[in-house]
């Protein structure tokens, strides 16, 4: 027995206490004990439970402990103890709704592993973006779970690195694209409008004259017409060059909308937002362009998200809802947070081009938002209120080939 518990401890300094990854352990036996019961009443989802039921998080939290840290630890929190930090884990790990989510639906399916992402604020005031990874026992034992911490704040500055470079790159060829379009647009339009000049001049005069010659006046009246019609064809065409041809397939908006915030999930923890999707079961689909309406939920997500950053807002929350609205024949998607709102003064220009609140915004987004729903036949508004959030919402009719329940 005295060669086992030396051959424990041994093992504990070399693979535990020596280790550099960081690994905590800590005890869930309590939490799973809570989880049984709620399976046993018919919880399948917790998940979704809980997003109705966001303050059981804190209340399970009550049966959670932290057992032991190892040093790596110790120096990723900057704690100068094991005593000090185990007295203040809870401060600085507090529950997160989305990584104990996790581990819950880990523990309900009777399996080992549960891995995910989160941000920690450590005692110097650093920021450290992490990948944690939870390990059970063979036995399943959850009081003894570990979890080890990856540091992945190079990472994610490489990333930021490239997709700062891939916007400089993409704004550099906007710059250019709308630099040879004006030029084309410009030559293009240029004849027909002095054209327009020269013949409004000459119907004045004709009109004018000691005695007015109605028919001169016409036929320059007539020619204002056709060299009107040529600038309207010059604008067609170089939007019919811009637009690609709709592709519009039956499409389920639940999976479209969180395909969508997946793809953005990385500036979610960038601006430090919580973002909830409730969506309603059961919904019809509509045709739609899966790419253009994925970029509006896109472009009314991370300006929301950017808004919240921008005034320092605390505790930011985006609430992405999916609503049927059998009445109107319709489904509403509704993009809404917890900032503090649009200035009531300008709320009525927000829709207009080039028309923005950003320093180094160009003023096109909402207006290509909008232009995207009004072609899927849907619309596109806003709401808002002082210190209290901002909403937009936009309607997609249900697909005609569907016949909603």
């Amino acid at each position: 027995m005295f060669n086992t518990r030396r051959r424990n401890q041994a093992f504990k300094r070399i693979y535990f206490d020596a280790s550099p990854i960081p690994i905590l352990i800590e005890d869930w036996s309590g939490v799973r004990s809570t989880l049984a019961a709620l399976k046993a009443q018919g919880v399948a989802d917790i998940g979704a439970f809980l997003a109705e039921h966001p303050e059981l998080v804190l209340q399970y939290r009550k049966s959670h402990r932290f057992v032991d840290a190892n040093e790596a630890v110790l120096r990723l929190f900057g704690a100068t103890s094991k005593a000090q930090f185990l007295a203040i884990a809870p401060q600085l790990l507090p529950a997160s709704l989305e990584s104990n989510v996790r581990v819950y639906q880990t523990l309900m399916e009777g399996k080992l592993t549960a891995q995910g992402e989160r941000v920690l604020h450590t005692l110097d005031g650093r920021v450290v973006p992490i990948i944690w990874r939870a390990t059970l026992p063979p036995s399943g034992d959850a009081s003894r779970i570990l979890f080890y911490g990856f540091d992945i704040t190079d990472q994610k500055r490489a990333q930021k690195a490239l997709t700062d470079a891939r916007a400089d790159l993409a704004h550099a060829a906007r710059v250019s694209t709308v630099g040879e379009l004006s030029a084309s647009i410009a030559h293009d339009v240029a004849q027909p409008l002095a054209a327009i000049s020269v013949s409004a001049s000459a119907a004045e005069r004709w009109l004018t004259h000691g005695q007015p010659n109605v028919d001169r006046a016409l036929s320059a009246l007539h020619q204002i017409r056709q060299n009107a019609q040529r600038a309207n064809d010059v604008v067609g065409r170089i939007k019919t060059f811009l637009r690609k041809a709709p592709k519009r397939n039956a499409t389920s908006l639940d999976a479209l909308v969180r395909d969508a915030l997946q793809l953005i999930q990385g500036e979610a923890q960038r601006y430090d937002v919580k973002v909830r999707i409730l969506i309603e079961p059961g919904l019809p689909t509509a045709r739609v362009d899966e790419g253009e309406i994925k970029q509006v939920v896109i472009n009314l997500a991370l300006n929301a998200m950017q808004a919240m950053a921008n005034a320092g807002t605390s505790d930011r929350q985006l609430t992405v809802a999916v609503a049927d609205k059998p009445q109107e024949a319709v489904m509403e998607v509704q993009v809404r947070d917890n900032g503090p709102g649009i200035d009531q003064s300008i709320i009525g220009r927000i829709f207009e081009p080039f028309f923005s609140t950003k320093a180094e915004g160009m003023g096109l987004g909402l207006v290509i938002c909008k232009s995207i729903v009004k072609s899927h036949g849907g619309e596109l508004t806003v709401q808002s209120a002082d210190q209290v959030g901002t909403a937009f919402r936009f309607t997609l009719p249900y697909d005609r080939g569907v016949v909603p329940n």
